[in-house]
Formats: C-alpha cells, sequence, structure tokens
C-alpha cells in the first residue's frame, strides 16, 4: 500500500457518512428559515466528526493532513528523480477516498474559520480556534494539491464550487492584517499555499474551468491592492506580495486559458495599480527610500513577459497606453493621471527597445484631438515622458526595419506645432514639455533640440536693433556670435527645421501677450532655455522689446519670472549688452513695484549682479568683472538719476551688502575708464557708505578737463549725500575752491547748482555744530553776490572775448539771488533783455552753434532772474512770445517753451496770453519740436491753468495723427490721462463735434470759435487723416455710445433741409465725415469683443479652459508711466436703447438722401451707398422693414449670409472693390493711426537720447505720474 492510500484510509475516519458537501453547504448557506430550523442546521455541522472539538481528533487530522501535502508535494517536486503514476491516480484512490465524502469533509474543515453567523452562535462553548485555524489552512491547502492527482476532474474531485469555497480562507489575511502573532501564522501559511498553487496551475489544466481561474487572480489582486494600501503590516508580506506575481506567471499559459484573454484580463484588472510609485510602507519601519523596486510592481511582470509572448504583451501593453491617453479613470486625480502616463512610457520604452514598436504614431494622433483638451493634455504628457528617457532599438540583426530617423523628431515637431494651438491649456502643456526637454531631456533628445535650436537661422522682422557702445579699455564683453553652420547629427533634421525658426514668433505672440498669467510665465521660461542654447535669438528676434514690456506686467510673479530669467542669462552671457539694457529696464521698475517683495528681490539681484562682481581692475579678467560699470553706465543714461537714489536711500535701509571693503574697491576704479561708471554708483550707495572719504576731494579736484564734466556732477553729488563722510580740513579745503570757481566764473554750467547747494550743505553743517551763530545771511553769499554782479558787468563789455565765463557768471547769479532778500539788479535784467532782443532780430540761418547754446542759455537766465517780480515776467514772456512766432530751431523752441511754463506756474496769466503762441509750435516741421510743444500744452492742461476746448482740443487731437510716432504716443498717452482724471466721456462728445471742429465748420453747431485759427485737418486733403482720428475715437468708446450716434441721422435731415448748407463745400465734408463715422459703427459694434481680445490670439479659442485666469489689473502705478498692463477685457452686451433709436432715425437716411440730390458728387454718392451697405450688412431685421421701401431694396439685395467674420470681412472686400477711384480713402477706413508706426524699427536709446524723444519703456514708466 502507498502512502496516499494509507493517509487516505486513516483520514476517511473522519468522513462523516452519507454527507455530501451540497448538505454542508445548505447548513451553512441555505435558503433564510426562522431561528430554529437554523439552529438545527447548525448543530448537524457542529456534530460531524471532523468538526467536533476534540483536540485529540484534530490533532490527528491535523497531522494527517499535512503528511498527505507532504506526500503530494515532495512527489511534484522538479528534482525528483523519478516518478510512478501506479497509485498517484484517482483511479487507484477513489475506492479507499470517495469523492463525495472527501469533498465534505474538505468544505467542512475550510468553513470552520469562515462560518456564518448562525453556525458561529451555535458552536461550543470551548472552540479549539488555534487548531480550527490550522485544520481550515491545512485542508485547504491539501484540497489544492489533490487536484494535481491525475483524475481529480473524472472522478469529480475538481469541483469549483468546493474551490471557490477553499478560496474563501484568502478573507483571512484582510482580517488579519496586523503583526500579530496569530497574523505573522496565516501570512506565513499563505507562502505555502501561494506554492502549492503554481504546483494547481502547472499540473491542472484551468482551459475550460476559468471562472475558479479568475476567482485565484481576483484573490491575489486583494492581496496586491491591500499591500499598497496600507502597507506590508508584518514580515511575510512581501513575500507573499511577490508570490503573486510568480503565480501570474504560471497562470498566463495556454493550458490555463487564451494568452493573450489572460493578459488582457489581468491588465484590466491591474489597470488602477498603475497609480502606485512607492514602495508599500513596512509599518514601523517608515516608507522606504527611493520608488518602486523591482518586482513589487505589475508593470515589472508584464515587462519580464515580453521575451516569453513578444507579440501577445506589445497589444497588451499598447491597449494600456491608448486607454491611459483616451480614456483613464475618471475618479483619478490630475497626479494619478501622471503616474499612470509614467508607466505607459515605462512600457514603451521597454517595446521600442526590444521590439522596435513605438506608440508614437498613437501619441502623434492623440495630440491633434482639437475637441478633447485632456487628451491632448495626456498626450504632450506622455511625449514628455518618452523625450526624458534615453530609448533605442537593441536590435543587433534585422536593423533595416529601424527608422534612420529618431522617433524623437516627430514627436518635437508635434510638441512645437501644439505651441501655437487653440486651446491655452494645451500651449501651455507643450511648453512644459519643451522646457522639460531642454533642460532633462535624454541624450538624443538634447542633442535634436539643441543641433536644431543652434544651426537654425531665426530672423524676425522690426527687429529693435541696439547700437552697442565702444568697447572701454581692457573691457571683456560677450559679442555678437556668428551664424554656425549646419552640423546635424542626426537624420531628419529638415522635418523640424521651420518649426524651431517659428517657435520664438510663437512665444512673444502666443505666451507673452498672452491674457492668461501662468501662460506668460511658461513663455518666459521656454524662452530662457531657447537662449542659453542659440544667444542670436537676443538679436536675431524681437528678444529685447518683448522681454522689456514685462517690466509691468500686471502680475507680480510674471515681473518676478521676467527678471529671474534675464538674471539667468547674464550669468550665462555676461557683459551682453542687450541682456544688459533689458535688465536695467525690469529692474528699475521693480526698484518702485506696489509689491514690497519684488523690490527686496530688485536690491538683491542687484548685490548678485553688480555689487559681487566687481573685483579691482587687476582682478578684472573676465566678462562678468566689467559688466557691473556696463549696467551702472546703462542705468545713468536711460534712468533718472534721482529716482534711481532715491529708491536706493529706501531699500538699503535695512540691508548690509555696502561695505567698506566693496565701497574701497570701488573707489579704486575712479582712476579707470570707468571713473563716470564707479561716481554714479558711489552716488547710489552713499546712504549706507561709513568709510572716510576725504580722498574723494583730491580726485575730484583732478576732474578737470572737459571729458570729466558728468564726472564732476555726480562727484558734487555724492560729496552732498556723503557730507557727515569728509573731514572738517577737507571741507574747508573745498568750500574755498567751489567759491573761488564760482567767483572766477571758471566753473562748468553744468554743475553750477549743485556747487552752490554743495557750499549751503557745508554752511548748514558747519552752522549746525555751531549754535551760536546767528541766522541771518551768510557773509559768503552777500560778498559772492557782488563779485558776481561787477564780473558779469565787466564780462558784458568785453562779450566777444569773455561770453563763456558771462555765461558761467549769470548761471552762479541766478543761483545766489534767490537764496538772499535782495532785488535782482537792473542792469544783470538788462544786459540779458537786450541780448534776447538781439536774438530775435536774427534769421533761422543766422544761428550757429554758439549763438544757439548762448541764446538758450539766455533764455533760461531770463526766467530765473523775473521769476519774482511780475512785470519783469510779463517783459520776458513778450520775448518769450517773439522767439516762438520767430524761430523754429528744436533747440531754442525748447527751452523757451521750458521756461515759459517755469513762468506759467508762478504767474498763470501768463501762460494764458501766450497760448496762442505756444500752440503754433504743434505745427512745426520738426517733430523734436512738436513733441516738446505737445508735452509743455499737455501738463498745462493736466493742471487745470488751461481748459481744454475749441483750438486748443482740435489741435490736440491733431496730434493723435502726426507723422511722428513720438507724438502720437504722446497724444495718446494724454488723453488717456485726461479722460481719467477730468472727463471720461470725452470722446463721446468729440465724435459729435469732430466733424464739424476739424473741417472750420463749427459755426454750422452753432459755436463760435477764434477766426484766426485754422483746423491743421481740415479739407479733402486731409480726409485720410480725419478717418484715422476718426478710427481712435471710436475704438476709445463704449459700443451702446457708438448706437447712440446713429441719433446725427436727424440733425443730418434737418441740416440738408437748409440750402445754403448743401450749398457750403465745407458742409458736405462735414457730412461725408459723419457718413464715414456712421459706417465704421456698423462694423466697429459686431463682434467687437473678439476684435477687441489679445494680440497672438486671433480666431482661437481658449474655451473649457482650467488654468487660472487673471483678476482685473490693479490701479496702475506711479512709476508705471504710460505702459500699460497687457489683456483687455471684452465690452458689454448692447442694450435695447439705442437699438430702439436707430429704428426711428432709420427714417431719415432717405429724406437726406434726397435733400442732397441736387449737388450729389460721385464721391459723396459713393460714400452714402457704402453707409446704406454697411446698414443693411450690420442690421438686415430693421433695414428689411425700413421706410421708404423702394429706396432700400437694393441694398437690401446686397445682404450677406449669416458669420461673423467672414460677413465683416467680405464687407469690406466689397466696399474696396466697388469703386477702384476711391482705393485710397478704403486704405484707411480701419486703420488706427498709432498701428502706422509699429512697423518702424525703433532705434537705440543710446544713440537717440539726444536727438529724438526716447521710446523704451523705461522712459514711459518714468513720466509721472501714471497714464
Amino acid at each position: 500500500m502507498s502512502d496516499l492510500h494509507r493517509i487516505f484510509s486513516d483520514l476517511k475516519v473522519y468522513y462523516q457518512p452519507h454527507v455530501q458537501w451540497v448538505d454542508v453547504e445548505d447548513w451553512l448557506y441555505g435558503d433564510e428559515a426562522e431561528d430554529e430550523p437554523l439552529q438545527q442546521r447548525a448543530k448537524k455541522f457542529w456534530s460531524m466528526a471532523m468538526c467536533l472539538q476534540d483536540i485529540g481528533h484534530q490533532e490527528t487530522q491535523l497531522q494527517l493532513l499535512r503528511d498527505l501535502s507532504g506526500v503530494i508535494r515532495a512527489m511534484r517536486d522538479e528534482n525528483q528523480a523519478s516518478y510512478s503514476n501506479t497509485h498517484d491516480n484517482w483511479s487507484s484512490l477513489i475506492g479507499v477516498s470517495p469523492a463525495q465524502g472527501y469533498l465534505a469533509y474538505i468544505y467542512s474543515l475550510v468553513s470552520l474559520v469562515i462560518p456564518p453567523e448562525h453556525v458561529q452562535q451555535a458552536a461550543p462553548t470551548t472552540l479549539n480556534e488555534n487548531l480550527n485555524l490550522q485544520l481550515a489552512l491545512n485542508a485547504a491547502s491539501t484540497y489544492l494539491l489533490t487536484l494535481t492527482i491525475p483524475g481529480a476532474k473524472s472522478f469529480g474531485v475538481f469541483d469549483e464550487d468546493v474551490i471557490e469555497q477553499v478560496l474563501k480562507i484568502f478573507r483571512l489575511l484582510e482580517a488579519n492584517n496586523n503583526k500579530s502573532v496569530r497574523a505573522n501564522i496565516i501570512w506565513m501559511f499563505f507562502l505555502t499555499i501561494c506554492d502549492d498553487l503554481k504546483i494547481v496551475f502547472r499540473y491542472v489544466h484551468f482551459k475550460e474551468h476559468l471562472k475558479p481561474r479568475d476567482r485565484i487572480i481576483r484573490c491575489l489582486l486583494e492581496v496586491l491592492y491591500m499591500n499598497f494600501k496600507v502597507g506590508y503590516q508584518n514580515t511575510c508580506a512581501s513575500g507573499l506580495h511577490g508570490k503573486c506575481f510568480e503565480l501570474f506567471g504560471e497562470i498566463a499559459n495556454e493550458h490555463n486559458g487564451d494568452v493573450y484573454e489572460t493578459l488582457h484580463l489581468i491588465m484590466r484588472q491591474t489597470f488602477p495599480m498603475h497609480v502606485y510609485t512607492d514602495s508599500p510602507q513596512i509599518v514601523g519601519a517608515g516608507r522606504r527610500i527611493g520608488t518602486m523596486q523591482h518586482g513589487e510592481h505589475i508593470s515589472d511582470w508584464f515587462i519580464q513577459l515580453i521575451d516569453k509572448y513578444p507579440d501577445i504583451v506589445i497589444r497588451i501593453l499598447h491597449f494600456y497606453i491608448e486607454c491611459v491617453v483616451s480614456n483613464p479613470i475618471k475618479a483619478w486625480k490630475s497626479n494619478d493621471e501622471k503616474v499612470a502616463i509614467g508607466y505607459a512610457a515605462k512600457y514603451d520604452r521597454v517595446l521600442f527597445s526590444k521590439c522596435n514598436k513605438s506608440c508614437a504614431d498613437f501619441v502623434l494622433d492623440a495630440v491633434k484631438a482639437d475637441d478633447a483638451v485632456g487628451i491632448q493634455t495626456r498626450a504632450l504628457d506622455l511625449i514628455e515622458k518618452i523625450l526624458l528617457q534615453q530609448s533605442e532599438v537593441e536590435w543587433s540583426i534585422f536593423r533595416y526595419e529601424v527608422s534612420k530617423v529618431p522617433r524623437e523628431v516627430l514627436l518635437l515637431r508635434e510638441v512645437m506645432r501644439c505651441l501655437n494651438d487653440r486651446t491655452l491649456t494645451v500651449r501651455r502643456k507643450a511648453c512644459q514639455v519643451l522646457i522639460l526637454a531642454l533642460k532633462q531631456g535624454s541624450p538624443m533628445t538634447k542633442k535634436i533640440l539643441q543641433e536644431s535650436i543652434r544651426f537654425v537661422q531665426f530672423e524676425d522682422t522690426d527687429v529693435e536693433a541696439l547700437a552697442e557702445p565702444s568697447v572701454e579699455q581692457n573691457e571683456l564683453r560677450f559679442e555678437k556670435p556668428g551664424i554656425v553652420q549646419y552640423a546635424f547629427s542626426f537624420q531628419g533634421h529638415e522635418q523640424l527645421e521651420m518649426e524651431v525658426k517659428n517657435v520664438p514668433q510663437t512665444v512673444y505672440q502666443r505666451f507673452l501677450a498672452a491674457d492668461n498669467g501662468l501662460a506668460r510665465s511658461a513663455g518666459i521660461a521656454l524662452l530662457e532655455r531657447l537662449v542659453l542654447v542659440n544667444p542670436l535669438i537676443i538679436y536675431n528676434t524681437n528678444f529685447v522689446k518683448e522681454t522689456s514690456l514685462l517690466a509691468v506686467d500686471r502680475l507680480a510673479s510674471v515681473r518676478k519670472s521676467a527678471l529671474d530669467t534675464i538674471e539667468t542669462l547674464l550669468e550665462a552671457y555676461s557683459n551682453c549688452f542687450a541682456l544688459i539694457c533689458v535688465y536695467c529696464r525690469i529692474w528699475a521698475c521693480l526698484m518702485s513695484d506696489e509689491d514690497v517683495a519684488l523690490q527686496k528681490l530688485a536690491i538683491s539681484s542687484f548685490d548678485r549682479i553688480v555689487l559681487k562682481n566687481i573685483e579691482p581692475l587687476e582682478y578684472s579678467n573676465e566678462p562678468k568683472h566689467f559688466m557691473p560699470w556696463r549696467i551702472i553706465s546703462t542705468l545713468l543714461m536711460t534712468q533718472p538719476r534721482a529716482y534711481l537714489q532715491e529708491r536706493f536711500a529706501v531699500l538699503l535701509e535695512r540691508e548690509s551688502i555696502v561695505t567698506p571693503r566693496l565701497v574701497n574697491v570701488i573707489i579704486s576704479h575712479l582712476s579707470t575708464s570707468m571713473a563716470t561708471d564707479a561716481w554714479g554708483l558711489l552716488l547710489f550707495l552713499s546712504s549706507r557708505i561709513t568709510n572716510n572719504m576725504d580722498a574723494l576731494i583730491g580726485i575730484f579736484n583732478g576732474l578737470s578737463s572737459y571729458n570729466m564734466k558728468s564726472n564732476q556732477f555726480l562727484a558734487l553729488q555724492l560729496i552732498i549725500g556723503c557730507l557727515g563722510n569728509f573731514s572738517k580740513p577737507a571741507l574747508n579745503q573745498l568750500f574755498q575752491k567751489l567759491l573761488n570757481a564760482l567767483r572766477t566764473g571758471s566753473i562748468w554750467l553744468g554743475i553750477i547748482s549743485s556747487a552752490v547747494n554743495l557750499l549751503n550743505q557745508i554752511h548748514h553743517l558747519s552752522t549746525s555744530q555751531s549754535p551760536s551763530i546767528a541766522s541771518e545771511v551768510p557773509d559768503w553769499q552777500l560778498s559772492l553776490l557782488e563779485d558776481l554782479t561787477e564780473g558779469i558787468l565787466t564780462s558784458a563789455r568785453n562779450f566777444q572775448e569773455e561770453h563763456a565765463r558771462l555765461q558761467c557768471l549769470l548761471g552762479a547769479y541766478t543761483e545766489l539771488i534767490v537764496m538772499v532778500p535782495q532785488d535782482v539788479d537792473n542792469r544783470i535784467v538788462s544786459i540779458v533783455f537786450k541780448y534776447l532782443q538781439e536774438c530775435t532780430k536774427l534769421s533761422e540761418a543766422e544761428f550757429d552753434s554758439d549763438n544757439e547754446r548762448m541764446t538758450n542759455w539766455m533764455i533760461v537766465i531770463a526766467g530765473r532772474l523775473c521769476l519774482r517780480e511780475n512785470h519783469l515776467a510779463n517783459t520776458a514772456s513778450k520775448l518769450y512770445r517773439t522767439i516762438l512766432t520767430k524761430n523754429d530751431r528744436p533747440q531754442i523752441i525748447n527751452t523757451t517753451l521750458i521756461a515759459l511754463n517755469d513762468l506759467g506756474k508762478k504767474h498763470p496769466s501768463i501762460l494764458e496770453s501766450n497760448f496762442q503762441a505756444i500752440l503754433s509750435k504743434l505745427h512745426s516741421k520738426f517733430a523734436m519740436t512738436r513733441v516738446r510743444t505737445f508735452r509743455c500744452v499737455k501738463d498745462v492742461i493736466l493742471s487745470g491753468n488751461i481748459k481744454l476746448k475749441g483750438p486748443i482740443l482740435i489741435s490736440m487731437l491733431a496730434g493723435l495723427v502726426d507723422e511722428s510716432a513720438e507724438v502720437a504716443r504722446e497724444a495718446d498717452a494724454f488723453f488717456t490721462r485726461y479722460k481719467r482724471l477730468y472727463n471720461k466721456m470725452l470722446f463721446d462728445h468729440c465724435l459729435k463735434e469732430c466733424p464739424f471742429d476739424l473741417n472750420g465748420q463749427a459755426i454750422l453747431r452753432g459755436v463760435r470759435t477764434d477766426g484766426n485759427y485754422k483746423s491743421p485737418l481740415k479739407g479733402s486733403q486731409m480726409a485720410k487723416n480725419r478717418r484715422l482720428l476718426y478710427n481712435h475715437i471710436m475704438s476709445s468708446v463704449d459700443e451702446n455710445a457708438l448706437l447712440l450716434y446713429f441719433g446725427q441721422l436727424k440733425l443730418l435731415a434737418e441740416k440738408t433741409r437748409d440750402s445754403a448748407f448743401i450749398n457750403n463745400p465745407g458742409a458736405l465734408i462735414v457730412v461725408q465725415d459723419m457718413l464715414f463715422i456712421m459706417r465704421r459703427i456698423c462694423f466697429c459694434t459686431k463682434g467687437k469683443g473678439k476684435e477687441k481680445s489679445s494680440r497672438g490670439e486671433g480666431d482661437n479659442s481658449d474655451e473649457g479652459e482650467d488654468g487660472p485666469s487673471e483678476a482685473p489689473p490693479p490701479p496702475p502705478r506711479p512709476e508705471a508711466g504710460e505702459a500699460t498692463a497687457r489683456g483687455r477685457g471684452r465690452k458689454a452686451d448692447l442694450s435695447e436703447e439705442p437699438l430702439k433709436q436707430l429704428e426711428r432715425c432709420l427714417r431719415y437716411v432717405e429724406e437726406t438722401h434726397r435733400n442732397l440730390q441736387p449737388v450729389m458728387s460721385p464721391e459723396l454718392r459713393h460714400t452714402f451707398e457704402s453707409f446704406c451697405r454697411a446698414l443693411a450688412m450690420r442690421f438686415p431685421n430693421y433695414i428689411e422693414f425700413a421706410q421708404p421701401a423702394q429706396f432700400w431694396q437694393k441694398f437690401r439685395s446686397s445682404k450677406a449670409p449669416k458669420g461673423g467674420r467672414k460677413k465683416r470681412r467680405r464687407m469690406e472686400e466689397d466696399e474696396d472693390e466697388s469703386d477702384e477711384d476711391q482705393e485710397s480713402e478704403s486704405d484707411s477706413d480701419s486703420e488706427m493711426p498709432l498701428d502706422r508706426h509699429k512697423s518702424t524699427p525703433a532705434g537705440s536709446r543710446l544713440s537717440q537720447r539726444k536727438t529724438s524723444c526716447d521710446m523704451l519703456v523705461t522712459e514711459l514708466i518714468f513720466q509721472p505720474p501714471d497714464w
């Protein structure tokens, strides 16, 4: 007798006679009944031999089960030398152990630890729980092993329902998921059960029994998910975790079911498992360091199967990738999706390297799913992961099937195209992908991007070309690199070239100009990475202009990002002049930013970029050591020095970045070619300097040459700021030197004011330390005043030889006379007035540079001398008026206007009496004169001294269409501020009055004007400029107000009834202008919200975005100047009232047409018919019923099909093509005055500073107060 026969014979003793497993099932899980029948069933269960709670019997059964399991395991051992199935077969065992009795026995023992409630209640009072547990576990293990005995299926031992009952013991794992002794016993025994299951799946075919197989898979998955959710609760948990994957390997064999279906089932069941990245936590030991360990995740198991079933696993993993991208689990959060996509990239990398199979084609199609933003963003996430990990086909043969073009090329091309996608979310995601690819991409990705960006030639239009200053002595700077010749090391580069070339422009238009702040920040980050690869982007694209505008962005985070980016680029390209210009523009704005944190950031940046890079000249051997001086030089030339000095004083108050050593190093540069910059830097830091500064007196005394005039000025300002840092002997020496220079006139004009100020400061310092001195006029002032008076009279008598000295003496005299209680010497006033009277007799051609320079100075002196006394001021103003009337030289006019403006602040009547002369200069042939005049008039009007009406208003409006871009911008800024401060409805009134006033026909609306004034926009030859002006006004007027303008139809009908009106040529021009305005209103009001969207958005929409939108822009800052924050809002919907008015006034259109018939010219007829067509297309419902029907019939037929943008385009095209003779008219129909100047490249600020108005954003910022 074999061991199997013996053990089964002994075990049969405990079988319950005449009881089958279905009977036990009925006792346990039968139909619901009353309590008494349930109790009877439970008693039957507990009365069976195998369930009796007799320790001796239970221990005997336990040993028999263990022996039986051991025998079968020994027989199934792979190392077994020989094997005989003589007794290893149910045909020889069934007589010893009947199937029904054996199954009932196993079913009953397994149920001991998982009894239903009524069975549990009827249990004996003393339960041997430990033995019951051991019996149940060993019974389950034994039954599973007996399934491997041949004939189990034939003789009924293999029963799916019994197997399901056996698998219920897996519930013990969840119920005992802790660190107790009992739990350890259970989890340890399940390691044995899993080993037994491996034997089962190896010997038993489940192809026709998928239900128990799937149930086993489910039990194993529950173990895995439990470990991931609550961690490894005991020492056996990690081992059981690994056993589950080993079992999956045995299950995934053909004899256990179709391999594809089996793997597909496991993938579907484990799909949610792909959100776990960390190893299960070991309870009591904390979380493991690092990510998932190899073999702990289902992804590792699938990857291992590639070698066994490559074709099948390829299909399974592609199924997973497609599901993750196109149809992820709805309950997943964003981070879960990213983790799952990371596993998709992991699968793709292995498939690509081992099987030459990639998901690239699917991903490229998914990115183009325009109507599914989620799919697009997830596809971009997957592309990002693919680009970050190195992958290549690891084939040594069949290489001909491997593409020579890296798959990264196509992926990168599609990502770059997504930068211009319709939706903001996709654009931002594509931007993020490119940034990460540039920073952390795989070697192949980085090579492709870097070579493409480096070799492509960027060529933008209207690039601001900065004229770099000459290189200083020994200076090292970053030079513009040359064009790099193509040397691509990968194939397929031609597919990327055009996309790469368009990336910078796309970033400017779709990111930096976007309404969304996050988009702008993303664009800044991408631009930084691009420039780090190819610095030519700085020079050959609009980098300087676009990044400079970020200085006044309305979001603090964007302004911070802009500064950080430029700072990073300066570290890479030290002393690059273009970057320095941008840095100065942004940094100077942040110094007075509304966000205090950004002010601190700006001063910290200055410390890192400027102060920490300053080294003594002998140690300056890198470009970064010369960069601080170039930055200071640029700041001095582009920013108001007083503003910078004031901001430094405020921000350095709590900082300790200014050290004595730093100051000494800066002073050492005062004798080098960087002297001017060193003086300026010392001046900025003067509020925190603690060093003794006596040495500066000697250096200042040596500043006498012409080239050091600016240094003298800065030095005097520095000494004033650090007066307490000088010793008394040094100050006394300086006091005497300056006094002698002023007395003899041997001082530069530009520092006279500072010199006098310094003398006063030294005097006050002296008196403050000696309180006994009386507070009377200092002797040195009276003595100096007498000497200056004598000197002026003497030099005036010898004017030809001493005119230069005379200028200095007059300057010192005017500075000093306001400090003493004395009247101006009439002899000096007479000298100045006489010179100006002689100058007014000269023609413009007779002025040379010396004459002009002297005249400018005398104009300034005259204003200073006359400031106190009214009669002198009136005399000087008459001279100024004569100069304005007879002269048009820009410098002289500019000086005169400034002097008049200063006098007007003290004597307002002077401005009123001379305002017509000032206005006349708005029409000067010199653009600079017009700009300076405009600024003067602007200041007077904004101060409230002069009203903006009549000829003044017309002249100011004409500035909007000036040929000079600078004048137009000044005018636009003025009206923006005037409307904000005084009259928000200004343009609403202008729209009604301007057709009359601009054509000199104000009398037709009942207003009398100055007969001597002629409108600069009068006449048919100025029609184009008037239309530009109307377009500008309409662009600033609310849509409701525009529609209300149709009320003018009634006025037109009334005016045209008068024969005197229609026979006036000027009146007919007024009619044409009014018809033009109403025609343009038809276009402006239709879909105006879209027309007002920010540039770069085009026809695209950002519907369904989840990106945060910005709050309305905060109130403008005093330093923000004319530069407004980006992004404009949408207008309100049309109201009902204006449309009702239009409906009422339509009847006047035909009447006006009838009244104009006697004088109807071809030009007027074309204008009128164009207006009627526009009405019919804009308001088809009203025109459909307008009367008289006969008049409107031909215009109704020209009605275009519905469709906003296409309809407008067709309307305008029809108008332009309707009459070729009117081509010049149609050119300006939709043009805006400021748009004409956009194509004109902005010149360098440094090169144009002395000859034109500066156009950089920083100048606009520092025109106080805010526009």
